[in-house]
Formats: C-alpha cells, sequence, structure tokens
C-alpha cells in the first residue's frame, strides 16, 4: 500500500527481456528494503527480488508479470528511463495523499499541457467508457504513482494541476505529448461504483 508521495526517482540501468526483469538504480535511502519488499515503480507495486548497495548508490531488481507489462508501461521502458518511486507504507507513517494499490487500471496518453504562472495543467486522455465514472471533478487519481486531484472533466480528457513541487521531484516534468502514463482510479471510487 502506498500514498502516491513520491520520495525518489530511479533510472533503468538494465532491462533483460526474455524474463520481463528489470535493474533499477536510485539514491533513494532503501536500507529498509529487503527481498521482498514492495515498491512503487511508476504507479506499479513490484516486489524487489535483489538489492545492493554500491558507490552510494542502491540497485534492484524487479520482475514483471506479464499481465503487468500489458496493462502499465513497462513494455515501454527500456535503459535510462527514469521513473518514479515510493516505498511501502509503513504503520503511524502519514497519508498525504490518498491510499494507492499500485495495480495500474490503464495507460493514459499526455494530450496537452499549459503553463501558468505557477503550476502546470496537464490533460490526459480517457478510459473507456466503463471505466469512465471512476474519473471525477475533484477527485483522486494517481498518474505515475503520483497522487493528484481532477481539476476539470472535458469531453476528450481531463486535467489535473501540477505544483511545482511535484513538477521538480517526479517524472512527469519528463513527459511529452502523446506519451503514456500509469494510471490508477481511486479505491473509494471503485468500492463505492461496485457496491
Amino acid at each position: 500500500m502506498f500514498n502516491g508521495i513520491i520520495q525518489g526517482k530511479g533510472i533503468i540501468v538494465e532491462s533483460i527481456s526474455h524474463n520481463n526483469t528489470f535493474n533499477i538504480k536510485t539514491n533513494l535511502n532503501l536500507e529498509d528494503c529487503i527481498v521482498g519488499s514492495s515498491i512503487c515503480c511508476d504507479g506499479i507495486c513490484l516486489t524487489i527480488i535483489e538489492i545492493n548497495y554500491t558507490d552510494n548508490y542502491y540497485i534492484f531488481l524487479v520482475n514483471v508479470s506479464e499481465e503487468t507489462n500489458i496493462k502499465s508501461i513497462t513494455k515501454y521502458w527500456k535503459n535510462n528511463t527514469k521513473i518514479n518511486l515510493e516505498k511501502s507504507l509503513k504503520f503511524n507513517q502519514e497519508i498525504s495523499g490518498h491510499l494507492i494499490y499500485g495495480h495500474v487500471d490503464y495507460t493514459s496518453e499526455l494530450h496537452k499541457v499549459d503553463k501558468l504562472d505557477n503550476s502546470w495543467h496537464m490533460y490526459f486522455s480517457y478510459p473507456s467508457n466503463d471505466n469512465k465514472k471512476f474519473i471525477v471533478k475533484k477527485g483522486s487519481i494517481c498518474i505515475n504513482g503520483i497522487s493528484l486531484t481532477i481539476s476539470e472533466l472535458f469531453e476528450e480528457n481531463f486535467s489535473v494541476s501540477i505544483i511545482p513541487h511535484t513538477y521538480n521531484q517526479t517524472n512527469i516534468s519528463l513527459l511529452e505529448i502523446k506519451d503514456k502514463v500509469n494510471v490508477e482510479f481511486d479505491m473509494i471510487a471503485r468500492y463505492v461504483f461496485n457496491k
């Protein structure tokens, strides 16, 4: 379980296609992580299957299932791809975003970016019509692991507002038009509609 507050960035240093594993390098302090720990990588809950510390960096290995590869943007990861990282929540830890499972619902596409004086408005594509109901104005949404609030709903897309801290501390600043992102709906919305 995570809360969508990005703690650091990682970089893919090696992708091994025959078994869908990735070596990820980061300066995020992972001294409390062990083999078997969960870590959120661009919004995907993955399991650390190997971890080492060398030259002031942690390098950890994760495996991606076929299901995750189909549903997420891991299929586009290559060497030097920068990803957002968050360690799993611990009891008594502050929840500053919203509760996130790390289970990607769909991949969205960036349509447009408006630079304002003190923030950015980013516009992303909707999922299929069946799941569009989970995206509501002022509701929460997770994009590439980041807890965000939905600003506006439009016919072709929805928007989120990005403050400078989020823009500078995450890989959202690296996105270009038509880039794909991982999206997870707010779990509360999911449960409300499935009661």
